[in-house]
């Protein structure tokens, strides 16, 4: 692999300096000692990459703080050489599922469907999240044809009236035609790819919905899920923030992934930071294993090993440290008890605080069906 070349914003000594962690009280030269002794990485524990291809986004969705993302970092699309470069480093270190997408829309990230071929190439599991507002017959054709394996929908509102005003800016109507050409046109080219999952929301403008929206969409796609919206970090407060720090436990994301990174590279615990507060580097100027044994990951992972959240505020003050189990409301994918399904990761189900790997087994029939490669003919 080529040298890279880090900037000082980059570097350790900045990273512990730059706002995100607070030191009072601390003695910060021996909170990196103690944990310098720390198990290193040689490769992914999780062997699933996320990439913000980009923050833009064409809707402004109620529950998605975007208006706390205009001014709150750079907006950008990721290179499409860069991620060649950063996919060819991953895919060594033991990746097996690249998910394209971020804060962001995808589709409007017009090398995306290059992105998923670079994937497919190393024979690597490709996942999208899309609002589907944007994909028109041009760009389904090229989706299907691109390899992706995975797709889920955000579909908030069965009606225009409630679809409209939570999906600002969409149209109801333009996604709910591409939804349905999409699916047409993935039976003519007499493929099983990409699997379809439609995400629902529960919140006061669309419960009334819901029983609808199961009705209509459970019978068309491959699966759906049903969930109460969460704070997506500290843009909205759907969800009990702070509480008796005894009730806390770590997520498990710092210490098992997945790795995330934005658009311009920069490495973030998870996709709940969507203005990168907490930057742990850069993947695009270093190494990811200079970053996964950087000091500040490992001082990340020792906060929610020891429950010391306070030296990490924005992780402190996440709803992700609270049990939820009541949060997941209906899913047909799996059959996993909701208490366990919530530690998952949404994408590959990994368990985030147990560090275990999907059983397939657990898939619901009807999923595990549909995840049959077809016949060819």
């Amino acid at each position: 692999m080529e040298a890279k070349t880090r900037s000082k914003k980059y570097s350790q000594e900045a990273l512990l300096e730059d706002g995100s962690m607070d030191w009072k009280g601390l003695d910060k030269a021996a909170c990196c000692a103690g944990v310098a002794g720390d198990a290193t990485f040689d490769r992914l524990k999780h062997p699933e990459v996320r990439y913000e291809v980009t923050d833009h986004c064409n809707a402004e969705c109620i529950m998605c703080p975007r208006d706390l993302h205009k001014q709150g970092r750079a907006h950008g699309v990721m290179n499409l050489e860069l991620y060649k470069k950063s996919l060819d480093e991953v895919a060594a270190l033991g990746a097996r599922k690249i998910v394209l997408t971020g804060f962001g829309e995808p589709l409007v990230d017009k090398t995306l469907e290059d992105k998923i071929r670079c994937a497919k190439i190393k024979n690597l599991n490709t996942y999208i999240i899309t609002n589907a507002s944007l994909l028109t017959p041009q760009r389904a054709h090229s989706l299907i044809k691109s390899g992706l394996d995975e797709m889920r929908v955000s579909f908030y509102g069965m009606h225009r009236q409630s679809y409209n005003n939570v999906m600002k800016k969409l149209d109801f109507d333009v996604t709910m035609a591409n939804l349905l050409r999409f699916l047409e046109m993935r039976r003519e080219l007499g493929g099983k790819k990409p699997r379809v999952e439609i995400s629902w929301l529960i919140m006061p403008e669309t419960e009334a919905d819901t029983g609808l929206f199961k009705e209509f969409w459970e019978p068309r796609v491959d699966a759906i899920e049903i969930w109460k919206p969460h704070n997506f970090g500290d843009g909205r407060s759907y969800r009990q923030r702070h509480a008796d720090p005894s009730l806390k436990r770590g997520c498990g994301r710092p210490e098992n992934g997945p790795l995330q990174i934005q658009w311009n590279g920069e490495v973030i615990p998870c996709c709940y930071d969507y203005n990168n507060q907490i930057i742990l580097g850069n993947a695009f100027e270093e190494p990811v294993l200079d970053i996964l044994n950087g000091g500040k990951y490992r001082l990340l992972r020792k906060a929610h090993r020891e429950r010391t959240f306070g030296m990490f505020p924005y992780c402190n003050q996440c709803d992700q440290l609270l049990p939820h189990a009541d949060a997941l409301i209906y899913t047909n994918r799996h059959n996993l008890p909701f208490e366990v399904a919530v530690r998952l990761s949404n994408t590959d189900l990994y368990d985030l605080e147990k560090d275990a790997q999907f059983n397939p087994g657990d898939f619901s029939q009807r999923y595990a069906e549909g995840l049959v490669e077809p016949q060819k003919k």
